[in-house]
């Protein structure tokens, strides 16, 4: 009875151990800073309740790097293959906003812009400040910081 306990546990140990992702096959994503400081709204318009904004929502990376990934990525122009950095923000913004992102820039003016219909920019811009990502968060007149 113990041997077969023991030959169960074995074969079983065998098959999980057969199953395991070597380490070389496992896909290596680069690390972001994520700023520690939570961003809030600059409020200082009155009419805030009556925010219309659409296009692209203005940026400031926390991470360097991502930063100049970025403007990089823009810089190449059309048919460009993402930065891995980048490649890594989108998908974290992407969970975050639930929309598919376009990155450009505009002079020396970084920005992302949500894609699909009926985008609602203030909550796009609230999961861009609350996602840790960036220093600096503006969709028109609405400022994270």
């Amino acid at each position: 009875m113990m041997i077969k306990k023991m030959a169960f546990v074995l074969v079983t140990l065998l098959a999980l151990s057969g199953c395991q992702t070597a380490p070389d096959e496992r896909e290596e994503r680069p690390e972001i800073k994520l700023n520690p400081v939570l961003l809030q709204a600059f409020r200082d318009d009155p009419g805030i309740a009556q925010f219309r904004h659409s296009g692209p929502i203005e940026v400031r990376w926390y991470d360097e790097a991502v930063a100049k990934a970025h403007r990089e990525y823009a810089a190449a122009g059309r048919g460009a293959e993402m930065p891995a950095i980048l490649v890594e923000a989108d998908r974290q913004l992407r969970r975050a906003v639930n929309y598919p992102l376009r990155f450009g820039v505009t002079g020396n003016r970084l920005w992302v812009e949500p894609r699909g219909a009926d985008v609602d920019m203030r909550l796009v811009a609230r999961a861009l400040a609350g996602s840790g990502l960036f220093t600096e968060v503006q969709a028109g007149h609405l400022l994270y910081h």
